[in-house]
């Protein structure tokens, strides 16, 4: 009698259970003789292929998968003996496999083949390609920003865990010397800012949003605005981390400064502009009646006084054409001139103005060309830059003016700094005095600035200058260092024209007696009263109107012949030219004079044949104009 093993029910019930699991398993089970034929093929995943159990078996895998080169070295290697793990892709079916290969062996421990375990890993290999490509694409958007992103830890002592590459470019650190030495990084914070970022860190800490607008120092030593703000994120590890941002808002910063100039000229500017203006009709009243004392007495014992209070007059007149220079609202009357005749026509009252111990030096270059500028202006930018340079030697020294013709090829700067490429002629007046630093140089041209003592100097001296070079459309330009002196450059467009001679009034021109009725608008009682006592002794017919209301009322009332318009620039509650424009509705053919303690846009936009006299001037000024606008 034979025993039969009692183990065999028991192999074949796990016989059952084991193939019951690889085909119900979400893989493929497979195994290749050692001629590469498939002796199994097994498992749910086999669905994706498009295959049924078994379906491949006594096929090979050479004919089978022979297009995917990968593949089949992979078998081969398999196939060889050796274990080992793999991923295998099948494009055009959108799947991934990861294929765990095993040798078989036979009884003698022959190789016999290899047995194989294919998991899918398509839609694990799908979000691993999505974050690599979102991961691609956040590192080249990150580095192409112009800003700096970072990770840190929070207080000024954090340690940095990330900067991007930006860092280099910014402050000139590459990103792995600037993590190794991040704890550091607010030494590179100016030291007056420093409490600020301190301050912002703080406020971090408490669950606000840090934000800090600070100034930082390169590598180099440039100093840069930094915007820096971000966000507190928790970490891997639970710390909340700062996830931040650094701009580099130097140019806004400059732009922000120009502007805030810009606006604090601009205003002050309008006041300069209104108190001459107002100045400037008081000035007429003196220099006009002090004119005609003169005139009615000019040997009697008054004659010395009205001389005076003229005198007095013409200065004071001048501080305001200052005034009105630097509001950039002085009436220019430009004509083509030569430089060099400027300089000569001014050299002896220059060496009268310098002191014994200041050698003066001129060289005019006789090669320039010509430019177009008021003459009179002209000739203030040179004394004023010459009485600048005085100052600056208060022990004596060397004063220089030059003229040269200058090429800039290429235009450079913005705004009111813009120089545009083009031929210019250059005024140069330099000294070898103290000198300046550059927190001096960058205020000498505002107005009211000044280094002088108290009761030695307005501080209107170059920002007049500058007001009549920008007026003349050129542009100016300082080099200074502490002991080592100062020279200017002014340089104007050149011209191609020839000057022109300048006519000058006759004086029975302004003697000749007037005929003809004129209209006067003026809302000043003793500027009114005035002009009608000077042009009545002309020998005019004078109507006065003060106020716009009063010339409406007359052009609908007044019947005669109006021969000119001498009015204000402005007028209450009406612009000089809107006036000129209802009055020419009655009288079409009325000339027309404007007079105004400024100069006003309008007038050159809206009524170029209209002639203009500038507050203050004399009875005779205002009859010769008078003679000449009628004479056209």
């Amino acid at each position: 009698m034979s025993i039969q093993p009692k183990t065999a029910p028991a192999l074949s019930e796990a016989e059952k259970r084991l193939r019951t699991i690889v085909i119900k398993a979400p893989v493929v089970f497979f195994a290749l003789d050692a001629n590469g034929i498939f002796t199994l093929s097994e498992g749910r995943a086999l669905q994706k292929l498009g295959l049924q159990p078994g379906q491949v078996v006594g096929q090979s895998v050479f004919q089978l998968y022979g297009s995917y080169s990968e593949m089949i070295q992979h078998v081969r290697r398999a196939l060889s003996g050796e274990e080992f793990s793999a991923v295998d892709e099948l494009p055009e079916l959108g799947l991934c496999f990861e294929v765990h290969w095993a040798p078989i062996r036979a009884e003698d421990g022959s190789l016999a083949g290899t047995i194989g375990v294919a998991v899918d890993i398509s839609e694990r290999k799908r979000n691993e390609r999505a974050r690599h490509e979102a991961e691609t694409l956040y590192r080249s958007l990150v580095e192409q920003l112009s800003a700096v992103t970072y990770i840190a830890e929070l207080g000024v002592e954090g340690e940095w865990l990330f900067v991007s590459p930006q860092i280099e470019s910014l402050l000139g650190y590459s990103p792995q010397e600037w993590l190794s030495n991040a704890a550091n990084w607010i030494e590179n914070v100016h030291p007056e800012d420093r409490e600020l970022v301190t301050g912002a860190e703080r406020a971090a800490q408490e669950g606000k949003r840090f934000r800090a607008e600070y100034r930082m120092f390169r590598r180099d030593g440039k100093m840069l605005w930094i915007n820096d703000s971000g966000s507190l994120v928790p970490g891997p590890d639970g710390r909340q981390l700062l996830h931040g941002v650094l701009l580099d808002v130097t140019e806004q910063k400059q732009l922000q400064t120009r502007l805030a100039n810009t606006e604090r000229m601009e205003a002050v500017g309008q006041l300069a502009s209104g108190v001459a203006h107002d100045f400037n009709n008081l000035l007429t009243i003196i220099k006009g009646y002090s004119s005609m004392l003169m005139e009615r007495n000019q040997e009697g014992p008054d004659a010395r006084a009205a001389f005076e209070i003229q005198q007095a007059a013409d200065r004071a007149a001048s501080l305001t054409h200052q005034l009105l220079a630097f509001s950039r609202r002085q009436t220019l009357q430009p004509r083509v001139l030569d430089l060099n005749a400027i300089v000569r026509g001014l050299e002896k009252m220059l060496r009268r103005v310098l002191s014994e111990n200041v050698d003066v030096a001129i060289h005019t270059a006789p090669d320039i060309v010509f430019v177009k500028a008021d003459p009179v202006q002209m000739e203030q930018v040179l004394l004023n830059l010459v009485v600048n340079a005085r100052d600056a030697m208060p022990r004596g020294g060397r004063l220089t003016i030059t003229t040269a013709s200058t090429e800039v090829s290429k235009g450079y700067g913005q705004d009111e700094t813009l120089v545009r490429a083009g031929s210019y002629v250059t005024l140069s007046v330099g000294d070898d005095g103290v000198g300046m630093d550059a927190a001096t140089r960058a205020r000498i041209f505002e107005p009211f600035f000044t280094t002088k003592e108290v009761g030695k100097g307005t501080g209107l001296g170059l920002a007049t200058v500058y007001g009549i070079i920008k007026q003349s459309s050129g542009h100016i330009e300082v080099e200074s260092e502490p002991g080592r002196g100062t020279i200017f450059r002014v340089s104007l467009p050149r011209v191609e024209q020839e000057p022109a001679a300048v006519r000058k009034t006759t004086m029975a021109e302004t003697q000749k007696r007037g005929t003809g009725t004129i209209l006067l608008a003026e809302d000043e009682p003793l500027l009114r009263e005035l002009g009608e006592t000077i042009l009545r002794q002309s020998g005019y017919t004078v109507i006065t109107a003060p106020s716009t209301e009063e010339i409406k009322t007359l052009l609908t009332t007044y019947s005669g012949k109006i021969d000119l318009l001498l009015t204000d620039v402005v007028m209450p509650g009406m612009s000089g030219p809107e006036l000129v424009r209802i009055v020419r509705e009655r009288w079409p053919k009325i000339r027309v004079l404007y007079m105004s303690g400024y100069a006003d846009d309008e007038i050159e936009d809206l009524d170029r044949d209209a002639g203009f006299l500038q507050k203050p001037f004399t009875p005779s000024d205002l009859t010769a104009k008078i003679a000449e606008v009628l004479a056209t």
